[in-house]
């Protein structure tokens, strides 16, 4: 099997823009970063703000993710955004809600956190996913 790397680095950077708005506004205190907050026991003041360390890996975190995903979307043939939908869900089940459910529980954290991160995280997959399998 040859894996091709021929991905639209256009369809990764607006993936990655879209998934950093949709953290933001989920995890604002007008919309979920209050509850999120209360669940890590914590508050905006003891949190701060992530500063350029915590941004640039941000950007970096959804660039890598989106490239990975346009890579899995072009190696496993999708081109429409139902196929780019069902990518993001696939890697966001056996990657990341199984990791995370493993760290929850390990770390004696609440599910509801789990909810609440898996939640956008299923978003954001299915999102980037979508972006970068239809427009390759």
């Amino acid at each position: 099997m040859t894996i091709t790397f021929g991905v639209n680095y256009l369809a990764v950077i607006v993936a990655a823009i879209v998934a950093l708005v949709i953290g933001f506004a989920w995890y604002s205190p007008a919309v979920l970063g209050k509850r999120w907050m209360a669940y890590l026991g914590t508050t905006q003041a003891q949190l701060g703000n992530p500063g350029p360390t915590g941004m640039a890996v941000g950007i970096v975190a959804s660039l890598v993710n989106a490239w990975v995903l346009a890579v899995l979307a072009v190696n496993l043939g999708g081109t429409t955004i139902g196929a780019g939908a069902m990518l993001g869900f696939f890697v966001w089940l056996g990657f990341m809600a199984t990791i995370t459910a493993a760290e929850i529980s390990f770390q004696k954290l609440p599910w509801g956190l789990w909810v609440l991160n898996n939640a956008h995280n299923l978003l954001v997959q299915i999102v980037m996913g979508a972006v970068v399998t239809a427009w390759r």
